[in-house]
């Protein structure tokens, strides 16, 4: 029987042929995830240089006039250093209140690939308000601490709580205590509130362009940049971490907690922001039941709602803090 007339012939060849290409598709997928992967939760590198000469600081920002700010009186800033619970050693910038008596201690949290002294501008506010003591902790993976993953708010949220725990130690009183986020460290700051573990002495979270999910994020993203099924590759990145680090991207999550959060919460996030969707913060607060603002700054993009509009800014923070039952 001819060749070309083998039916039995063909069949086996298109089988193989849909296997071969089904194995390199998946092959193609998995290696796009892992990639993803890697980008995702990988400490940022070359690693970011702990100090910055002022000079060096583009000033054309808010941000960028904190950090000048924050490098200029680095000298007022100690180092400090705790274990965390999975044996990591991560630090801080402390520093004391002008007033060692005072009872006032503003957290601040950076986000996702930030450096801690982008924070500065927020330290400055804060002083400019009312002499507190400031803490900047480094979170996991970035800045001065160690790790080679990226938190994603869910360990960080634990690390805060034992940052806090080790500050009332450290200053022996009971402290009245604010924590500021952004971007990922305002998912950190609103994980820790809602945890049974927070300390008493905590009063408020600021969270500015926080996500509700970290499965939500991560599918946001990929469908923005790559055009591919978020669900799909979300779930292969979700398998990867868990088997590689062991890291359970579903439990990455705000809205899991927030009712659970006891604080007055005040929010903030740009109408304009591609990065981390505003309605994000819309879901997280619908979901608290604790006295709670939320404020969309027009046209900002992300983290911008403080540089766009800081008199607003300082005004909502200012009445924050009275809500809390903090000095100002």
């Amino acid at each position: 029987m001819p060749f070309g007339n083998n039916i039995y012939v063909w069949v086996a060849i298109t089988l193989i042929a849909v296997v071969v290409l089904t194995l390199g598709v998946t092959l193609a997928l998995y290696v796009f995830a892992l990639k993803s992967f890697h980008k995702i939760f990988d400490r940022p590198y070359p690693r970011m240089p702990y100090d910055k000469s002022p000079l060096k600081i583009k000033q054309d920002t808010i941000y960028g006039v904190g950090k000048n700010w924050f490098y200029t009186n680095r000298n007022n800033f100690m180092d400090i250093q705790m274990t965390s619970f999975d044996d990591l050693k991560l630090y801080a910038y402390y520093r004391p209140a002008d007033h060692k008596d005072s009872d006032q201690l503003i957290v601040l949290v950076h986000g996702w690939r930030d450096h801690p002294s982008d924070m500065g501008a927020y330290a400055q506010m804060y002083l400019k308000i009312k002499d507190s003591h400031i803490l900047i902790p480094h979170l996991r993976a970035h800045g001065m601490s160690r790790g080679k993953h990226v938190g994603f708010g869910l360990y960080d949220s634990q690390d805060l709580i034992m940052w806090i725990a080790l500050m009332e130690k450290r200053l022996n009183r009971k402290l009245k205590i604010i924590i500021h986020g952004r971007s990922m460290g305002a998912s950190a700051a609103l994980m820790a509130a809602g945890s049974m573990k927070i300390s008493e002495g905590v009063k408020g979270v600021v969270a500015d362009s926080p996500f509700d999910t970290l499965e939500n994020q991560i599918g946001f993203v990929l469908k923005k940049r790559y055009r591919v099924s978020p669900r799909f590759m979300v779930k292969a990145i979700g398998r990867i971490a868990a088997s590689r680090i062991g890291f359970p991207v579903k439990r990455a999550s705000v809205v899991a907690v927030a009712s659970k959060i006891k604080t007055p919460v005040l929010m903030f996030h740009g109408t304009e922001d591609t990065f981390v969707l505003p309605e994000m913060s819309e879901e997280i607060y619908n979901r608290i039941r604790s006295p709670k603002r939320l404020l969309m700054i027009d046209g900002s993009s992300h983290i911008m709602a403080f540089n766009d509009r800081p008199s607003t800014y300082v005004a909502e923070v200012e009445k924050f803090m009275k809500v809390c039952k903090l000095s100002v």
